[in-house]
């Protein structure tokens, strides 16, 4: 019995609320997350926005339905690494297509729109020494083709064998 007493004793002279070093941390990290929480999806939405508005322009320009969306999500992502203005120039295009037709295009959007089919149709992003392979098999260079062109990773023959002249007929 002298052990209970002596325990409530101390616990009787402490005071009400003891702040531990480990309620004050999770206490500052439960408040720091209700702050910040609210934030998060405003910083991933224009990202995400951004890829909405590129697959939605990639399918109306290709005229294709069935675009890759983890393949459009890298040429999505490379372009605007390439170019910090390019959201704000699908922005444009979109207006611009929604005004107008395809072939009315000028200018910058223009361009845009023969860089989202360039990106498309080759699987690389950019046509100077910069440029960046995105996806060489994924290209729908390929897919328009049909099936008939089989994608090579090597040139056949011995090497500078493609240098030579054709041989036509048979010899």
């Amino acid at each position: 019995m002298p052990k209970h007493a002596c325990a409530t004793s101390e616990a009787s002279s402490s005071p009400a609320f003891s702040l531990s070093r480990r309620r004050l941390l999770g206490a500052t990290c439960t408040g720091a997350l209700l702050l910040i929480g609210p934030l998060a999806p405003a910083w991933a939405t224009p990202s995400e926005t951004g890829l909405a508005t590129f697959m939605e322009l990639s399918r109306r320009l290709t005229g294709r339905d069935d675009l890759d969306a983890r393949f459009g999500q890298r040429l999505h992502d490379t372009l605007v690494e390439r170019d910090a203005d390019f959201a704000t120039r699908l922005g444009e295009l979109r207006n611009g297509l929604d005004q107008t037709h395809t072939q009315e295009l000028e200018g910058t959007t223009r361009n845009t729109a023969r860089q989202i089919l360039s990106a498309w149709y080759l699987g690389m992003v950019g046509n100077d020494h910069r440029a960046t392979l995105v996806g060489y098999p994924d290209a729908l260079m390929f897919k328009a083709a049909g099936g008939v062109l089989k994608l090579r990773a090597f040139c056949f023959g011995m090497p500078g064998a493609w240098a030579g002249k054709p041989v036509f007929g048979r010899t």
